[in-house]
């Protein structure tokens, strides 16, 4: 495809596609509506999961490509999660990139839970380190100010 054209998709859909990520409640989900409501660049979403995630189940990679390229703010969250949670630290730049330093530490995180080993921080792997980093922080004394 032209990188124009490319280029006019993502502006066209990328608040859309936001939007969606933000309200889905699965991965199911957030496929679905991702047809649904952005159907022009469903498939590109897939061909683009299935490049940064070729670990992940064919059936996540519109979910996975969204998520990876579109949106960055859950991908800090999961870089300074992951920061916190993996020994030792894989000391990744939160830049809200999901680049290859972030599928690998993913991936160790996902080892680590016993989830399905595939890079990806769908809705299950964001949940069981969303858990994690609750024990993480209970575990971790509270410091007095004076």
């Amino acid at each position: 495809m032209d990188p124009l054209n490319l280029i006019q998709l993502a502006i066209t859909y990328g608040l859309t596609i936001k939007r969606v990520i933000d309200v889905a409640v699965s991965n199911e989900d957030l496929i679905s509506k991702l047809k649904e409501e952005a159907a022009p660049v469903a498939s590109l979403l897939e061909t683009l999961g299935s490049k940064l995630f070729p670990k992940a189940a064919p059936a996540l990679h519109i979910a996975a490509g969204a998520i990876g390229a579109f949106d960055p703010s859950v991908t800090r969250w999961l870089q300074q999660s992951l920061n916190a949670l993996l020994s030792p630290s894989p000391n990744l730049t939160v830049d809200g990139i999901y680049g290859p330093l972030t599928r690998a530490a993913v991936l160790r995180v996902q080892t680590q839970l016993g989830l399905t080993v595939d890079g990806f921080a769908g809705v299950l792997t964001r949940a069981a380190i969303d858990a994690a980093m609750g024990k993480l922080s209970q575990s971790k004394p509270a410091t007095v100010e004076t």
